[in-house]
């Protein structure tokens, strides 16, 4: 199943959020249907991405999209806001994305990694 970019207006994720974060949400599902099957499963604030288990969900904020990314190693890199560990060698990694520059082969190669070893 492949995710989609419908709005999740009946949950009210893109209430009274900008036209360029919509856009920044296409991209963003666009680059993931790129790795393979994904499927999207929507949670009261926010939504997940799964490829077997959980490998990346956003946050849709009004300006911008914070997304995190699950991986079985830490990530250092000036873009981590956040990297929570969940297990012992799981680590979720909050990345924020402002622009369309900011979804960038650095991010997709993270986006493959996580989608890779979660399925």
């Amino acid at each position: 199943m492949l995710a989609t970019a419908q709005y999740l207006d009946s949950q009210g994720q893109f209430d009274g959020k900008s036209q360029a974060v919509r856009d920044l949400y296409d991209l963003l599902v666009d680059e993931l249907n790129q790795l393979g099957p994904v499927q999207k499963i929507r949670k009261a604030i926010s939504i997940s991405f799964e490829n077997g288990r959980p490998f990346a969900s956003v946050i849709i904020r009004n300006r911008s999209i914070k997304l995190v990314i699950r991986t079985q190693h830490r990530i250092k890199n000036h873009r981590m806001l956040n990297i929570d560990r969940i297990t012992g060698n799981c680590f979720d990694h909050t990345v924020l994305l402002d622009s369309k520059d900011d979804i960038d082969n650095e991010l997709l190669s993270w986006l493959g990694e996580a989608y890779h070893s979660s399925g």
